[in-house]
Parts: structure tokens; sequence; C-alpha cells
């Protein structure tokens, strides 16, 4: 039996809410997966640091930051950054 236009409207609403949906956590799942591989790569980072300077950590959050502001800010690591890798 054919369906009535009420019919076929209410499934194709109903096909736009599961459309919806499914966009939705498609794009909670990409949020998601962006954040692990940022906190991967600040974690991998953050272990190269610790690897090359042992005596940083002991070193508080705040001498950290000290640290690695007056190194990037110094003459030497600026011209680095200038250089092409």
């Amino acid at each position: 039996m054919a369906k009535s236009k009420t019919e076929k409207i209410a499934d194709i609403q109903e096909q736009i809410t599961q459309l919806e949906n499914q966009r939705k956590r498609l794009i909670q799942q990409q949020k998601e997966q962006e954040r692990k591989d940022r906190t991967r790569r600040l974690c991998k980072r953050a272990g190269h640091l610790e690897c090359m300077l042992p005596d940083t950590i002991s070193f508080t959050d705040e001498q950290f930051k000290i640290f690695l502001e007056k190194t990037i800010l110094s003459e030497s690591a600026r011209k680095l950054s200038t250089q092409s890798p």
C-alpha cells in the first residue's frame, strides 16, 4: 500500500533527525580525537625536553616557564627560529 504524503513527510523528518544526530556524534568524535592528538603531542614534546634537559625536572612550573621564556627569547634561539629546517 502506498504511503500518504503525510507519512512520507514524517519518514523524511525522521531521517533528517537521524542524520543530524549522526552529524553531532561525528563532530564530537572529531573534537575528541583532536584533543587526544594534542595531548599526545604535548606529552611527547615535554618528554623530549626532560630527556635533553634533565636538570629542569626539579624546577617548579613557574621556574620552568621562566627558563623557557629566557631560552626562547635569547638571540641564538631567534636566529634558529628564522632558519629553514
